[in-house]
């Protein structure tokens, strides 16, 4: 039980941004003092105690989970529905096929080989896809933006709705245009035009009234800066940031115990090929205060940053370990509550988590003491961070310390604060309560992660699908 518990603890110092680590020396005077806390310990205890309570007391994770039972359904109806992808392609295919046009004599396609052009318009892609009363296919009519009725699941009666929610999609701000090689051959290019805005609602009608209710709305932008003066877009050498917001307004179900819940998510995924360097941005507000904040910064040391590695496995280490190897984390950061910051930094990502793992398996074979410190000290050279305190207007070196935890050595975080001279375990500083709460959090957040990660791994299976139904879809309209 009491391993069980420590486990529980480290995840939940990971997702709380405190497992963090920091570059340090051999030096033996870094041990922990044995004295009495002092002053900017026992405050810094007191404070995180306080902001660990808040976020098991009011961190909602509701709209996440109905995020994820949305998205769920969603790929049942649409995603991994073949009849879906045969409908949407012929319908790509058939606005690209009647503005095909022959490539004009000098311009940039013909010097690039083609000899026919077709464009999907994505910014007037103005269609209402319902899904038929057998939900074995999709019937198509215009619309004024872009429209979806799929079949929904209530939560509260645990019955299928028919027709039970709508996505609706309308483009707006500029556009771009891509070559989609993956779909294009080497004489016809298939073009598409896509648009920098765009705005969403997710509506839901789950007693078949006719009023549809909102439960989801919100914006994304697609921002490219051309590191050319080509009309096309391309991925591998452009710069590009992609943005949005995502507002939740969910109603309160006493009966099944649940609050309600308005929450705010936003996000920005950018990369510059120039620098080789891509970034990430994530937070959520929920009761108009924020709750958590993440960033950071990865180089690739190897050449151009490509994303779409990230689709070679289903295994969700294998995508983590493939998206970072040969990645440096130039800067991480976690906030909690707009207060308590946690900076880390990476000099080679794949060889840190290696170690991570080597070193995890020589404790669950009863490693000694100099064999999991030995790793600490590898893990101490390429890893450095920090924690700050804005309530507290603290500063906090941190690095990673061997501790023995039961019967094995853990590598745990560690704080020199300000008025001590030695490093202090994390583990040494949790008292039962902060722990409770910190299990608190990282107990709800297990299922939603867990649900998402199956949503991710089955859209990433979806779009490999779909890429070769619409070649499929293509070669019959060739000219």
């Amino acid at each position: 039980m009491k391993t069980r518990l420590i486990q529980w603890v480290m995840a939940a110092t990971l997702i709380c941004g405190a497992s963090v680590f920091t570059a340090c020396t051999n030096d033996s005077g870094d041990n922990p003092s044995p004295e009495p806390p002092k002053k900017d310990r026992a405050d810094f205890i007191q404070h995180t105690r306080q902001n660990l309570k808040y976020l098991a007391e009011n961190l909602n994770f509701e709209t996440w989970n109905v995020a994820n039972s949305i998205n769920t359904n969603f790929n049942t109806y649409v995603l991994t529905n073949p009849d879906f992808e045969k409908v949407i392609s012929s319908a790509f295919i058939a606005q690209a096929q009647s503005s095909i046009k022959p490539v004009d004599e000098g311009s940039e396609l013909a010097e690039m080989g083609y000899k026919m052009y077709g464009v999907v318009d994505l910014t007037d892609f103005n269609y209402r896809f319902t899904i038929n009363d057998e939900g074995t296919s999709f019937d198509i009519e215009p619309a004024e933006d872009f429209e979806m009725i799929v079949n929904a699941y209530n939560p509260n009666t645990q019955q299928i709705v028919p027709k039970g929610m709508k996505l609706k999609l309308k483009a707006g701000g500029s556009s771009f245009t891509l070559i989609m090689k993956p779909f294009s051959t080497e004489d016809f290019a298939f073009l598409a035009k896509i648009p920098t805005e765009f705005s969403f609602n997710i509506l839901c009608d789950t007693k078949n009234s006719g009023e549809w209710s909102e439960m989801f709305n919100g914006s994304f932008k697609n921002e490219v800066s051309q590191g050319t003066s080509s009309e096309f877009i391309n991925r591998m050498t452009d710069a590009f940031n992609v943005s949005g917001i995502v507002n939740s307004s969910l109603p309160a179900y006493p009966a099944r115990s649940l609050k309600g819940d308005a929450t705010t998510m936003t996000f920005a995924i950018n990369q510059d090929p120039a620098t080789h360097e891509a970034g990430l941005n994530f937070g959520i507000i929920q009761n108009e205060r924020k709750m958590i904040e993440l960033s950071g910064v990865m180089k690739n040391m190897n050449g151009l940053l490509d994303f779409t590695k990230f689709t070679s496995s289903s295994n969700i280490m294998d995508m983590i370990m493939t998206i970072i190897a040969g990645n440096s984390l130039e800067e991480a950061t976690v906030t909690l509550l707009d207060d308590l910051t946690t900076t880390v930094k990476m000099d080679d990502s794949a060889q840190a988590f290696g170690l991570l793992f080597a070193m995890s398996s020589a404790r669950r074979n009863y490693a000694n003491y100099e064999t999991i410190d030995g790793y600490v000290q590898q893990l101490n050279s390429l890893v450095s961070a920090s924690m700050s305190c804005k309530g507290l207007n603290q500063q906090i070196p941190m690095r990673i310390q061997t501790t023995k935890i039961g019967v094995d050595y853990w590598a745990v975080p560690a704080l020199n604060f300000a008025d001590e001279n030695g490093y202090v375990a994390l583990t040494d500083m949790l008292d039962k309560e902060s722990i409770e709460y910190m299990v608190n959090i990282a107990d709800h957040a297990a299922v939603p992660m867990y649900q998402s990660i199956i949503v991710v791994t089955q859209l990433v299976r979806y779009m490999k699908s779909l890429t070769n139904t619409v070649k499929e879809q293509q070669q019959k309209m060739q000219p």
